[in-house]
């Protein structure tokens, strides 16, 4: 199979007649994904063209890459995981950094992937307890959490970060805001399921 995110370009979504005249749904069907691994470096891309607020993404590191893909339109999400972003979180846990869909992707494509994703941990990583995500509170519903038996942890504040000078006690700076101010200081929802 080609995993290349550009395969992914040419693709428009396709629409199905309903009673009422033209309807604008995907005629393509969750249940025929195949969900695996794939090239970070093609994940990374395709996460700069589809994400719907953090497509600004850097090249990694990153633990795991998927792709979910469909026979007959190629790539259609992408995930990229990592260690948790917070210092104070454990170690051991796997946070979903970027989640995204091209256009065409079938309803209920997230929820399945989420799904496919931790069983996939659950076989073969018994070091990672839990895997958590990030839901913006401006933007998304959590609906993909909800459906795949994920709760939710922790709601945090709107905020605002003064990231102009150094970290306290260092010389270091901070990490920059690379999609913006305003999608950094959004209010966030934590996300869990455990694994173990």
């Amino acid at each position: 199979m080609n995993f290349c995110a550009e395969s992914v370009g040419g693709c428009t979504p396709v629409v199905q007649t309903g009673g009422a005249g033209l309807i604008p749904s995907s005629a393509l069907q969750s249940s025929e994904l195949v969900f695996s691994l794939m090239p970070k470096a093609d994940a990374v891309a395709f996460v700069q063209k589809h994400h719907s607020r953090l497509s600004k993404c850097q090249a990694g590191p990153w633990k795991f890459a998927f792709a979910a893909t469909h026979p007959s339109a190629g790539v259609v999400a992408v995930a990229l995981w990592n260690n948790p972003s917070a210092r104070t979180l454990p170690g051991h846990w796997l946070e979903l950094r970027r989640l995204a869909c091209a256009p065409i992707a079938p309803p209920n494509t997230c929820s399945r992937f989420l799904g496919w994703m931790v069983r996939y941990f659950k076989r073969g990583y018994p070091q990672h307890e839990k895997c958590i995500s990030y839901q913006d509170l401006d933007v998304h519903k959590g609906t993909i959490y909800k459906a795949s038996g994920w709760v939710v942890e922790y709601v945090s504040k709107r905020r605002t970060r003064d990231r102009s000078k150094p970290r306290k006690g260092t010389e270091r700076a901070y990490r920059s805001n690379l999609n913006g101010v305003l999608i950094d200081a959004a209010p966030k929802a934590r996300w869990a399921i455990r694994l173990f």
